[in-house]
């Protein structure tokens, strides 16, 4: 029988035909007579179209590989997917394998793990729109559609769209009050660790460069100012962020990351209006990433810290950011209490 071994948190052992599913620490499909293809899996969340996906997909097809698309995959994109004979595995449970020798359609596909552990679907706007659900959870205030598409910078529409997937997968209830529908956050730390893992920085295209400063907490200052003085929205995250939420660290971290307001093409340019110096990857002391979906500058504040005082993220999407850093689990488990308590 041959093997499907996936590196995805939501795929279970299973049978599905005659296909054997595993979890594993890479993606590979072997079959019996021992030939082995390695599985190059794309996440839908990445693009913007069912044409830009496939385009991808078949421009990674190639010798001694297999394509897989792995996620929260739109209704209305599996038919162009299934057309163009590229496979897919939505969080659903919907599965729609075409590889050499092996042809399978299922609804089951890892169905057992999807009742423990909900999806979270992140098409376009909905990232912002659950960032902005959970901080309205920790600030206890009741949210309707039209106050949390305010909130998020989006449409009352791309709300509604998204909390209705979110209540699909038991994350949120809606609760008639009056005329007005209240929604709420059913389960907050589920929710909060599929937006960090779905949304962590840079999430897209970053930049590296370096600009002199005393220590971290001056040149977040020198880079705040600048931003302000070039008319950039600007937010510093990740354990850079950290001090100035309270949190101290023993070492300030080598390098800052900051999201601004910017095309994935306009980022080397946005680099020199923050005056950051072209250098090597190891002497880079400033990464900045493109806010692709609007969710490292939703809510961001000035604040202070040894004096200095510069655009911070909201605590939460900091929380989301800083899992990639070094001791960036402790520091998101002190982080984490005041985030609850304070919103």
């Amino acid at each position: 029988m041959p093997r499907l071994q996936l590196d995805l948190p939501w795929a279970s052992a299973q049978e599905l035909g005659s296909l054997r599913v595993e979890r594993g620490r890479r993606s590979v499909l072997s079959y019996e007579d021992g030939v082995t293809l390695a599985v190059r899996v794309l996440d839908p969340a990445q693009f913007e179209s069912a044409a830009e996906l496939a385009a991808a997909a078949k421009a990674r097809e190639e010798p001694g590989n297999a394509v897989l698309v792995a996620g929260a995959v739109p209704l209305d994109w599996r038919s162009r997917l299934r057309d163009e004979r590229i496979s897919y595995v939505d969080v659903s449970g919907v599965a729609s394998l075409s590889w050499p020798r092996l042809e399978i359609t299922t609804g089951q596909f890892a169905r057992d793990v999807q009742r423990r552990r909900a999806p979270l679907p992140m098409q376009k706007g909905h990232a912002v729109v659950v960032q902005a659900l959970l901080v309205a959870h920790f600030r206890k205030e009741p949210l309707t559609n039209g106050a949390l598409a305010e909130l998020a910078g989006v449409s009352p529409a791309t709300a509604s769209k998204a909390t209705a997937q979110l209540q699909a997968h038991g994350l949120l209830e809606k609760e008639p009050d009056g005329a007005s529908v209240i929604i709420e956050v059913t389960r907050p730390e589920e929710l909060a660790d599929l937006l960090a893992a779905r949304t962590a920085w840079p999430h897209g295209a970053s930049v590296l460069g370096y600009r002199w400063g005393a220590n971290a907490w001056d040149l977040a200052r020198r880079l705040t100012e600048a931003a302000d003085a070039a008319k950039l929205e600007f937010a510093l995250t990740g354990r850079g962020a950290l001090p100035f939420l309270g949190i101290l660290s023993t070492a300030s971290p080598n390098q800052l990351r900051c999201w601004v307001r910017a095309t994935d093409d306009a980022l080397p340019e946005i680099a020199g209006r923050l005056r950051l110096e072209p250098v090597a990857a190891e002497d880079a002391n400033v990464a900045i990433a493109a806010d692709r979906w609007g969710i490292g500058l939703n809510e961001r504040r000035r604040r202070s810290y040894d004096g200095r005082k510069a655009w911070i993220a909201h605590p939460l999407r900091v929380w989301c950011d800083v899992h990639a850093e070094p001791r960036g689990s402790e520091f998101a488990a002190q982080l984490w209490p005041e985030i609850a308590r304070d919103g």
